[in-house]
């Protein structure tokens, strides 16, 4: 399922979790309806791409992105 929270764009540095709520992180996509904007694990979007390889913020995986 091509939810947030396995898209390489939902970062792992600008996460939250309020009271007992769902996590939101931040969504990195350059073109995403969410852009810039803190998204639930659960939203999906049109720029979804799959973070098998870790999110895009990621300094360990940062040169994997490099387009």
């Amino acid at each position: 399922m091509h939810v947030c929270e396995k898209c390489r764009f939902w970062s792992e540095m600008c996460a939250q979790a309020i009271g007992k709520g769902p996590m939101e992180a931040l969504c990195l996509s350059e073109n995403g309806p969410k852009k810039g904007k803190m998204v639930e694990e659960s939203f999906s979007c049109p720029a979804w791409k799959s973070g098998h390889l870790g999110a895009v913020d990621d300094p360990a995986r940062h040169e994997e992105y490099e387009d």
